[in-house]
């Protein structure tokens, strides 16, 4: 089938809007769960507009329109959308208006939007129409974007498989009573849970619907008495279907969720989360029920690990450090010799990674920048950017695998040859924050935005920022990205809390010249109560070598180098026994102090 362009997809839809009486169209990469990393079905932004970022929503007016993402992506955006018609609107920043502000302010009164009521939230809907109610704009929940896409790839098919207790610690039956104890506090009759990762870990189970993922497009639905999955059912097979229905858990086609929500008891409560659930769902659901929204109970309980976690955890980042270790020396083995491109390292990780046991697939698409590709937060080389890496500059990877006893996420920096005094600074920097923010010291109740400042107020004092988080949760065999917990400015992030994991990456990125970024994964940690309070910490969990060749000593006061000389013989100790010699040999070199 012939490939069409930016230019011709963006003709073709615009046609079908005069057809229809739209003055514009919303275009998402969503999928009705509000998914980070959605199923290809649903990458209808990336097809309309061109621009591949993981973040965004696309605008398309009759002549114009445009693309909102967040800093990860402003560099790329730009690039991607060059001679598209659509701008880049910098999202989150104070003069860059929302989407729903800006069809507000440059509509017509009494206009028609059009958007694929599955491709946005209830809580999108709901700011929409609040801003174009005043000017009599309409809303119309209507897919223009099937019809245009004829090559749109089919909704995904992956078979779902049991996430066995030894990696869990807690049966299904445990969370099931856990959720209704919700139910009844509340007073509720109903659990929606439309967040496919809460789904998976409510049922122990995975699935494999998008790339990096280990989900399954799906429902829960909970009451006090029944348990239904609403999942396309080919995905199951006999015996997992009948594992389930001895847990008591009744397995629908996915499609009947909303008539199996509208059989609730007249006047029923159901809890749902309207930024996870979609729009056209909830405008069928009776209006004899009443919604509750808030945040999903699952999604906190989650990011809560248990003992039997944490330690599956740990055991895979170890197993995951050795993998990191063989590409270390893999690296330093080949670039001088001119033999490593991004695409050869991001092979190459990925094959040492895959000799794991328990390996199932990476845990995204990993960001091997070289030079200014470093820069690009999210870049994904491909055949046209391919860089050799040489000697001249820091190259950077960020990468992590998806394992059965959990996920990791982890980022490293390297320089073959003799850094500058200013690449040399940045990195040291990035490196001082990492330890700052380890060595935490916080009362509970703190939230993620309370210690962002420690990391990102070592970049600050030298004038650098860095327009994205300094962390997020990781899931155990699940989503790579998980909340509720963070780092950043966002003042609604919550508590942190022990058993929680969440990663610790601030960085530096001088666009067109190079990125610089350390990120580890840390649990949160009680560290001691006194007649102040309840205190906790962070432990650092990944455990992997990080390059010390590009660091200015001179910028490191004894705390640090503490602090680094004994995670690098902590290094050394848990990945050694299982290197062979030259890998062994290697290790101790890498991690010897400084």
């Amino acid at each position: 089938m012939k490939t069409t362009s930016v230019s011709e997809r963006l003709a073709s839809l615009r046609r079908s809007m005069n057809e229809h009486g739209y003055s514009a169209v919303i275009v998402t990469n969503n999928d009705p769960h509000s998914s980070e990393y959605s199923a290809s079905h649903w990458l209808a932004r990336n097809w309309v507009s061109g621009f591949t970022g993981s973040a965004g929503n696309a605008v398309v007016t009759a002549d114009a329109g445009g693309v909102w993402t967040d800093g990860r992506y402003y560099i790329q955006a730009e690039e991607q959308l060059t001679g598209s018609s659509l701008s880049l609107f910098k999202a989150k920043e104070s003069a860059t208006p929302s989407i729903a502000q800006w069809l507000a302010q440059t509509l017509p009164a009494q206009s028609v939007v059009g958007v694929d009521g599955r491709s946005i939230s209830a809580a999108f809907h709901q700011e929409l129409v609040s801003a174009l109610t005043p000017k009599e704009i309409k809303l119309e929940l209507k897919d223009l974007i099937t019809a245009n896409w004829q090559d749109r790839p089919s909704r995904p098919d992956s078979a779902i498989f049991e996430h066995e207790l030894q990696f869990c610690g807690e049966s299904i039956a445990e969370k099931l009573s856990r959720l209704r104890r919700y139910l009844n506090d509340k007073g509720s009759d109903g659990l929606l849970v439309s967040t496919l990762d809460d789904v998976m870990w409510t049922l122990n189970i995975r699935g494999g619907d998008t790339p990096y993922c280990p989900i399954s497009e799906s429902y829960l639905l909970l009451t006090a008495d029944t348990c239904h999955l609403f999942i396309d059912r080919f995905k199951l097979n006999a015996s997992l279907e009948k594992q389930l229905l001895e847990q008591g858990i009744v397995t629908l086609e996915y499609d009947n969720v909303a008539d199996s929500i509208n059989q609730l008891p007249h006047q029923a409560v159901m809890h749902y989360s309207a930024t996870h659930t979609d729009s056209l769902l909830v405008s069928s659901i009776h209006a004899s029920l009443t919604l509750v929204d808030e945040p999903c109970i699952v999604t906190q309980m989650k990011a809560q690990k248990n003992a039997t976690e944490l330690r599956s955890m740990e055991h895979t980042l170890i197993q995951d450090g050795v993998a990191m270790t063989a590409f270390m020396y893999w690296l330093e083995q080949q670039v001088p010799g001119g033999q490593v491109t991004e695409l050869a390292a991001e092979q190459t990780l990925q094959s040492f990674r895959k000799s794991i046991p328990l390996y199932i697939s990476d845990s995204f698409r990993t960001i091997a920048g070289f030079a200014e590709h470093g820069a690009k937060m999210h870049y994904a080389a491909d055949t046209a950017s391919n860089a050799l890496v040489d000697e001249s500059n820091f190259f950077l990877v960020d990468s992590g695998g998806q394992y059965h006893g959990g996920t990791t996420d982890i980022t490293r920096t390297f320089h073959f040859g003799t850094p500058t005094l200013q690449q040399r600074r940045d990195y040291t920097l990035v490196l001082k924050a990492v330890i700052r923010l380890t060595q935490a010291k916080f009362l509970k109740g703190t939230t993620g935005a309370n210690l962002d400042i420690l990391a990102r107020g070592i970049l600050w004092q030298h004038g650098i920022d860095y327009k994205c988080g300094t962390g997020h949760g990781v899931g155990i065999g699940l989503n790579v990205h998980e909340g509720p917990q963070n780092f950043s400015q966002n003042l609604k992030e919550v508590a942190l809390q022990t058993g929680m994991v969440i990663t610790n990456e601030p960085g530096v990125y001088r666009e067109g010249e190079y990125g610089v970024r350390i990120e580890n994964i840390m649990k949160v940690v009680e560290v001691e109560t006194n007649e102040f309070g309840e205190f906790y910490g962070f432990e650092t969990i990944t455990i992997a070598p990080i390059a010390t060749n590009a660091l200015e000593l001179s910028m490191l006061d004894n705390t640090d180098k503490v602090w680094l000389n004994q995670y690098h013989q902590r290094v050394f100790q848990l990945l050694s026994p299982h290197l062979d010699k030259p890998l062994s040999q290697w290790l101790q070199v890498a991690t010897q102090a400084i």
